[in-house]
């Protein structure tokens, strides 16, 4: 046995003749084309390959469809599972096989960065990763992680500036004013306390408070014993809002180090989230896709996810393991028996359910952001089919907001078969037609044909209007002829009741009854409602402009940045215009010449 299974480089024939070996390895299999279709491990080769030959009538589709295209096998020995596992994972991640699960990772949630490359580091929020930077996350709730930035920037003064600012300075900004920076652009600051409050900014965010305080303390026993009670009681007020912060966040998991897995189902996307649990805090959370869901269990997506984790985090003495789904025998045993890292196993209960609870919104949150638009594909065929054009590469919709005629904007929007291409994505202000919603939408279609036809871009083979049997007439009627041969103009109207059941698709001289059964009405209603969606978003936007510029704008001395930071600075326009003279006067960068002018500007009007 042992030497038949040294040809581990060579394929053979997989059928009930072939015969393997009784140790732990790797398999290979391969279909008719010599393609690899599969790659597993076994902490016996013969037993878990032999078992692919039987017939079950409980298996899925996804594995029966799998065993019908095997044709060959190659098997790779190791001296131990654990090997077989890195094996596995390393040859899963180059090969990509078809019928292995593949868990695509979350990139839409932002990371907290650090700089550190720089003498003086800025903390800044980003969704992309710089390899020159010290980051931390994803997170998933970004509400959260933005106040712990602002917690940092309070505590430590860390700057949050553009590099080419902090060097062109020769001033405090308004940061340093609200005691939001310490100033390093001017000198205020050394680089050895700069460097001081940057290690205990990077202790905090991982979750060590411990070491925070002891130096925190040691800074305030320093000041106490040169009899600065001033800058002692500064350090006194850290270490106060530090175990204040400890507090709550040990008060809301329970827990020192876990790490916990919730998967969450709708009927496009699958979503499997993590939160792990550091020291009591919660240090991260990601979510991940994988690339098939179709008749996969929850159990097999979580069995093949913790095998792929477990290497990932084979630098770790302990895994503290919570998950709902129950996962595979064999990955159970296997987890439980390996030594390093040591796995060990919670099940839910009172004690963690509010962590269960947490990651569940997480993973409820990160579906709803994240859909999978693998259905898209068909429903632009079945258009195409309907409006009797050969196919669809791009569809294009567009929509119109204004309140009583201002602030006009257009949107246009774009769809392929990989769902929203939002580099496509247009917002027009209209200005010509801004009386007339008919003439307002040709006005936008039209030029976005000339622009595209000017950059020698392709046209959407259909573009969609919001609107009805006059919005399609006036379009159609104001759009170039050569235009209108390479381009089928449709529209969408809210049947009775404005029920989106009874919506109607018009499409030249004629209109369709949508359904909600059809997969044509799929498509139209979500180029439709996110065409809305983005026009509705930028006018709004441009109307708080305004209205926020038709108050601070007239107002001698304050430019945009003092607006933004004076608005920042009272939570609220509302809460500036109600604002005292005194409370105006104290706010940073005002001063009483400027608080003077706006008390007396709000006061007059």
């Amino acid at each position: 046995m042992e030497k038949q299974a040294q040809f581990t480089n060579k394929k053979i024939l997989f059928d009930k003749n072939a015969d393997f070996s009784e140790s732990p390895g790797v398999y290979k299999f391969f279909n008719s084309k010599n393609e690899i279709i599969y790659i597993g491990k076994a902490k016996n080769i013969k037993n878990r390959v032999k078992s692919y030959l039987k017939i079950r009538k409980s298996e899925g589709k996804r594995i029966a469809k799998l065993k019908s295209s095997i044709k060959f096998i190659e098997t790779i020995i190791t001296k131990t599972e654990s090997d077989a596992l890195i094996l596995e994972q390393g040859l899963i991640s180059k090969k990509r096989p078809a019928f292995n699960i593949q868990f695509r990772d979350d990139k839409s949630y932002p990371a907290i960065h650090l700089s550190t490359s720089k003498d003086f580091p800025a903390i800044y929020v980003s969704r992309q990763k710089d390899p020159k930077s010290t980051i931390f996350g994803p997170f998933a709730n970004v509400g959260a992680m933005r106040l712990n930035v602002n917690l940092i920037r309070s505590l430590f003064k860390i700057r949050n500036c553009k590099d080419v600012n902090f060097k062109n300075r020769s001033r405090p900004c308004i940061e340093y004013q609200m005691n939001r920076c310490s100033a390093p652009c001017v000198g205020y600051i050394s680089k050895k306390e700069y460097a001081f409050d940057l290690k205990n900014t990077i202790n905090f965010l991982s979750g060590d408070t411990k070491e925070i305080i002891i130096d925190l303390q040691k800074k305030m026993d320093f000041y106490s014993g040169k009899k600065d009670y001033e800058r002692a009681a500064i350090y006194r007020d850290k270490i106060q809002s530090v175990r204040d912060t400890q507090k709550k966040q040990n008060v809301l998991t329970g827990f020192d180090d876990l790490d916990v897995f919730i998967i969450k189902r709708n009927k496009f996307n699958c979503c499997l989230s993590v939160l792990r649990i550091e020291e009591g805090w919660i240090a991260s959370s990601q979510n991940f896709y994988p690339d098939s869901k179709d008749d996969i269990s929850d159990q097999e997506l979580l069995s093949a996810f913790l095998e792929s984790y477990v290497i990932e985090n084979k630098g770790r003495k302990t895994i503290n393991l919570l998950f709902q789904a129950e996962i595979l025998r064999e990955t159970k045993d296997f987890l439980t028996n390996l030594n390093s890292p040591k796995i060990i196993i919670h099940k839910p209960n009172k004690q963690n359910k509010n962590l269960i609870d947490i990651c569940s919104s997480q993973a409820e949150d990160a579906l709803s952001r994240n859909n999978n638009y693998s259905w898209v594909q068909n429903c632009l065929d079945r258009l195409a089919h309907f409006l009797k054009i050969e196919t669809i590469n791009r569809i294009e919709g567009f929509d119109i907001s204004h309140t009583s005629g201002k602030n006009v904007s257009a949107s246009c929007v774009s769809f392929t078969k990989d769902g929203p291409n939002k580099k496509n994505y247009r917002i027009m202000n209209i200005k010509k037609n801004s009386n007339n919603d008919y003439l307002a939408l040709s006005e936008a279609i039209q030029r976005r044909c000339k622009n595209l036809q000017r950059n020698n871009l392709d046209l959407p083979e259909v573009i969609l209007l919001d609107g009805g049997k006059g919005q399609l007439n006036t379009v159609k009627k104001n759009l170039d002829e050569r235009l209108l041969k390479k381009i089928k103009i449709i529209s969408v109207s809210k049947g009775p009741n404005r029920n989106e059941k009874y919506d109607l698709l018009h499409f030249d001289k004629n209109y369709y009854e949508l359904s909600n059964k059809d997969e044509i009405s799929k498509i139209i209603q979500l180029v439709r409602n996110e065409a809305h969606r983005f026009a509705i978003n930028h006018h709004r936007k441009r109307r708080s402009k305004e209205l926020f510029s038709s108050s601070l704008d007239q107002i001698d001395g304050l430019g945009p940045k003092l607006q933004t930071h004076l608005i920042r600075y009272f939570g609220g326009l509302d809460k500036v215009i109600e604002a005292t003279f005194d409370e105006l006067k104290s706010a940073p960068g005002i001063g009483e010449s400027k608080a003077k002018k706006i008390y007396s500007y709000f006061r007059k009007n």
